[in-house]
């Protein structure tokens, strides 16, 4: 079972006026909303950037174990804060889409000057009663509200598609064709292919893109470290 949160339904109709190139998924979860400061998400950022000893905020390629683990290092360190997770897909990688792509130019996400070609981009987010605040500091330097973490990584003749799932989830579903399932009513969280409760592949991840291929030895201690701040 989902844990037990205040749910709403998040609203996007504002969202819809000032910013076209997103589509919002009907098959988002519910979110829970906080009532915090900004000032205590700018605390909660800060924190989080301060575990840059072992987490690399830098690489390109481990969005998903990198939200996977900031996301639990909040719950934790900050147990009054719920977190989701902002999963934004490029629209060529949608199943749904796939052949409308046949006869247009792809175009994928990515963050300029640093990374190109993202499928999917995914980071945590905190929802407040006005705004959701992006806790992103692979793209970001500061908490961000929506529209400027996603203006930042939709180019602009391109297009994202939204979905905000509950943050036990791991991995955005793929069909067999590595298109993501964008109609998908319902996200399995028992489903250990998408999950990853343990922690145990996002810091096998996190690991490799930080510590490379130091000796056995200090890659486990840097694990150990790093399980430390989760467990």
């Amino acid at each position: 079972m989902l844990k037990p949160i205040t749910l709403i339904i998040f609203f996007c109709s504002a969202l819809f006026a000032q910013y076209e190139r997103i589509e919002y998924s009907v098959h988002s979860d519910t979110a829970p909303v906080n009532n915090v400061s900004t000032e205590k998400i700018d605390s909660i950022f800060s924190f989080v950037l301060s575990q840059n000893r072992l987490i690399d905020f830098d690489d390109c390629n481990i969005c998903k174990s990198r939200a996977h683990i900031i996301s639990r290092i909040i719950e934790k360190n900050f147990p009054d804060i719920s977190v989701s997770k902002a999963w934004m897909i490029a629209d060529c990688k949608r199943e749904s889409m796939r052949d409308i792509y046949k006869y247009q130019p792809e175009i994928f996400l990515g963050y300029r000057g640093k990374c190109s070609n993202w499928a999917y981009h995914v980071a945590p987010v905190i929802i407040t009663g006005n705004d959701t605040f992006v806790i992103d500091p692979a793209t970001q330097n500061k908490p961000v509200k929506f529209n400027k973490w996603a203006g930042d990584i939709i180019p602009v003749n391109g297009k994202g598609f939204l979905i905000i799932k509950d943050d036990r989830f791991y991995i955005y579903p793929e069909s067999g064709n590595d298109y993501f399932i964008d109609n998908l009513h319902y996200w399995d969280e028992n489903d250990r292919s998408i999950t990853d409760d343990k922690y145990l592949r996002s810091i096998d991840e996190t690991m490799q893109a930080k510590q490379g291929f130091y000796e056995p030895w200090k890659f486990k201690y840097y694990v150990s470290q790093l399980m430390e701040m989760l467990e």
